[in-house]
């Protein structure tokens, strides 16, 4: 898989954003990872860094943050980290195609 951004999700993000993520993203162009054991990051998912991945993947976010179900964004890569909860689309967009993103949604 070429480049890829990585999303990191609660049990309750997981539970409404996991099936829009995955009916929006083609599967080809992502990876999920379930944990269990994790009682805070129930799922990963690595998606590709395409423009149509990452704005599909930024759409499904903003509409369960609209409806107050995701509270907490907080970005990360190898250079610095920031909390994303009121960004707009346009800099979640630009963040996630960033080498190394990583988006923890709670």
């Amino acid at each position: 898989m070429p480049a890829t951004f990585t999303l990191r999700m609660s049990h309750r993000v997981s539970d409404v954003l996991l099936p829009d993520i995955k009916a929006l993203i083609a599967p080809e162009s992502m990876q999920f990872f379930s944990n269990d054991l994790d009682e805070e990051w129930h799922y990963t998912l690595l998606c590709q860094q395409s423009d149509e991945t990452c704005s599909l993947a930024v759409s499904a976010i903003l509409v369960w943050r609209q409806f107050k179900r995701i509270r907490t964004m907080n970005y990360s890569n190898p250079s610095f980290h920031k909390d994303l909860s009121n960004s707009s689309a346009a800099e979640l967009f630009t963040l996630l195609k960033m080498p190394g993103a990583v988006l923890h949604l709670s």
